[in-house]
């Protein structure tokens, strides 16, 4: 019977410790490519949008591969030119939102990243999608809004919007400068809930700032 426990408490303890080994493998690894993510701001984000995808396929339970994935596509697609392509890159992007928020319903940062999307589909066709997405755009941000105020993305968001969109159709240089500036203020404050949760917008912020000087 002693042995019968002992090898119990050997493998319920080896089990611990393997479970221990596999999270900060997924934490480590996740950290690389969400910062990398973030970083990378020249060359093709395809190769990280690969390797997060596997992370992804392995963690099914796990929100922020799937988020990891859309948002790689997402700027992909700013970064090539063929309209055709950019709408294939969202198109996989959507797929992966879905899954994200079937895993987190209600998440400010996937309401974020689902209006980061609609600008980019916007993008490719303004004059015949900016009814649909400009509205999707909205109320995501809405939605973001109401769950997590002082989420700097949010400004970041507005600020670039409006920084891109012609004064005739209600863009402002001046008041995008407002909104980035809330936005560094908003950083400044701002705590991700770990290493690999998003924290992007501040220095793309910066950088629109480094514009009006």
């Amino acid at each position: 019977m002693k042995k019968m426990i002992l090898a119990a408490a050997l493998a319920a303890g080896s089990l611990a410790v393997n479970a221990q080994s596999q999270s900060e493998k997924y934490a480590s690894t996740m950290t690389e490519l969400s910062v990398n993510f973030q970083t990378q701001f020249e060359g093709s984000l395809i190769p990280l949008v690969n390797k997060m995808e596997r992370v992804a396929t392995a963690e099914t339970k796990e929100w922020l591969p799937q988020y990891w994935v859309a948002y790689g596509l997402i700027n992909e697609s700013y970064r090539i030119t063929n309209n055709d392509e950019k709408d294939v890159l969202l198109d996989k992007a959507e797929t992966f939102i879905k899954k994200a928020e079937a895993i987190s319903p209600k998440n400010p940062e996937i309401e974020i990243l689902k209006a980061h999307f609609s600008s980019a589909r916007l993008s490719v066709d303004p004059m015949n999608r900016w009814q649909k997405y400009g509205a999707l755009y909205e109320t995501a941000l809405n939605v973001a809004g109401s769950l997590a105020p002082e989420n700097p993305r949010i400004d970041y968001l507005k600020a670039t919007n409006l920084f891109y969109t012609p004064e005739a159709f209600g863009g402002s240089k001046e008041k995008a400068k407002v909104l980035f500036d809330s936005s560094l203020k908003k950083f400044a404050a701002f705590k991700p809930a770990n290493s690999y949760s998003p924290n992007w917008g501040k220095a793309e912020s910066e950088y629109f700032l480094s514009q009006y000087k």
